[in-house]
């Protein structure tokens, strides 16, 4: 006789259920482990490339902070007088915004990340500085020493480039429309092609035989801070209204520099500090800066067992620099979101070799 067949009974679907829950469960476990670790994986090599791309894009620039301009009377000058569609700086009476002639100022100290502004000059065969040779009748036609740092040979009659006119009682922006080889002589005519001249000389101070004139060709003025977790950049040269800054790099949280100035005269950096200096003496004593970034690991973490607060971060990063100025951008007190991330600090010291291989 043929076997009567039977099917599965209740308790035997149970069990094959239950098993397959317990299957389903520890897939999911070990699962949700592997993405955990991924997560943190992934963020770790986030932080690191945000952190080195940050670093490198301020480190390039402070290479060559001061290029052009490095002279006592000009690092001297403090806020620059200029021109621009009618109106002054603020230096000269009017409502455009100052802009100083200095290759790294550093403004911060406070809670919020510092801001570093550098200043170049981008004439890279034109830099050699030069003198008035006398007192000009036209103060829009400066009679020169010579003028091999603007016009180093006889193809280029007219530059376009941005002079600083260093002189006693301050310092003018103005912008060169010929130069006379012949003639030793810088014109700057306004209109067009010379919109920092002014039609008439408005400006608070007038310049005179001996006062030197430096050429920053079309130069560099950028700013970097961080906002809203992002490392960010404002070109701040001649900038007439709010201008809206340019983001960089992700996952940045704070922005920290120093001052590094040898003030001995030994070509030693012997202190660091975030005053800034008031003259070109002052500022030839900058020798270095230091910067550091402090970038951010995107994984929120949980608190660990046990513990009612976050706890990935309770002790805010620490640079070289912290002693004098300290990362305060976080908050690591208790009920603080920032506990709940950790953090990786780039620091580097960049010297100003402007400022080292200084004209006399």
């Amino acid at each position: 006789m043929r076997a009567r067949q039977r099917g599965l009974s209740l308790v035997e679907i149970l069990v094959a259920v239950a098993i397959g829950m317990i299957g389903i469960l520890i897939i999911t476990q070990a699962y949700l482990t592997s993405e955990n670790f991924n997560r943190s994986t992934l963020g770790e090599g986030g932080a690191q490339t945000n952190g080195l791309v940050a670093l490198y894009l301020l480190e390039r620039d402070a290479r060559n902070a001061g290029y052009g301009f490095n002279s006592e009377a000009a690092l001297g000058c403090g806020n620059v007088h200029w021109y621009l569609n009618g109106n002054y700086s603020a230096s000269a009476g009017g409502a455009l915004p100052n802009f100083r002639l200095a290759p790294v100022l550093i403004e911060g100290g406070t809670a919020a990340p510092d801001r570093i502004t550098i200043l170049y000059s981008s004439a890279a065969e034109r830099m050699m500085p030069s003198t008035v040779r006398s007192n000009p009748a036209d103060p829009f036609a400066v009679p020169l020493s010579g003028v091999e740092g603007f016009c180093p040979n006889t193809a280029c009659p007219t530059q376009n480039d941005r002079i600083v006119i260093v002189s006693a009682g301050g310092c003018v922006l103005a912008d060169v429309t010929q130069v006379e080889i012949v003639a030793q002589l810088l014109r700057m005519q306004a209109g067009e092609n010379g919109p920092h001249n002014p039609p008439g000389w408005g400006f608070p101070v007038t310049y005179g035989q001996g006062d030197a004139v430096v050429n920053l060709g079309q130069p560099v003025l950028r700013t970097y801070l961080v906002a809203d977790g992002k490392l960010q950049t404002i070109e701040t040269l001649l900038a007439t209204g709010t201008l809206t800054p340019v983001e960089l790099v992700d996952g940045i949280v704070d922005l920290r520099a120093l001052y590094g100035k040898d003030t001995d005269n030994d070509n030693v950096v012997d202190t660091w500090d975030l005053v800034t200096p008031t003259n070109g003496a002052g500022w030839l004593q900058v020798q270095a800066v230091r910067l550091a970034v402090l970038a951010r690991i995107g994984t929120h973490e949980k608190p660990s067992p046990g513990a009612s607060d976050c706890d990935a971060t309770t002790v805010v990063p620490a640079w070289s620099g912290a002693a004098t100025n300290p990362f305060r951008a976080i908050s690591v007190a208790p009920g603080s979101d920032d506990r709940c991330y950790r953090y990786r600090v780039f620091e580097t010291v960049v010297p100003l070799r402007s400022i080292i291989w200084r004209l006399p």
